[in-house]
């Protein structure tokens, strides 16, 4: 069940709740945790813990070289005509590949 963030009007806490996605938007019933206030609380815009992402991950970079030992490999054991399409496949950074 995800969290929400919600906010007391009265005593400016922001605390977050449990809810279902049905009931993330319906008035929250619940009185706020640090004043006690019910019927003053609203739903916030939430903040999310910083997330990095390495968009520049590759295969290679994962496996530290492998992954092309691996594939040399296999382009010995698959026919010709199919190993450029490995190599294409190998080159993948997020994207969708089409021929």
């Amino acid at each position: 069940m995800p969290t929400y963030d919600y906010n007391c009007e009265k005593c400016s806490n922001i605390f977050e709740e449990y809810r279902t996605v049905d009931e993330r938007l319906a008035p929250l019933k619940a009185p706020c945790p640090k004043c006690g206030e019910i019927g003053c609380i609203q739903k916030t815009v939430g903040s999310f813990p910083g997330i990095g992402v390495d968009l520049t991950l590759t295969a290679d970079k994962k496996t530290n070289g492998q992954w092309s030992e691996l594939m040399t490999k296999v382009k010995e054991s698959v026919p010709e005509r199919m190993r450029g399409k490995l190599d294409k496949g190998s080159n993948m950074r997020g994207h969708r590949w089409r021929d």
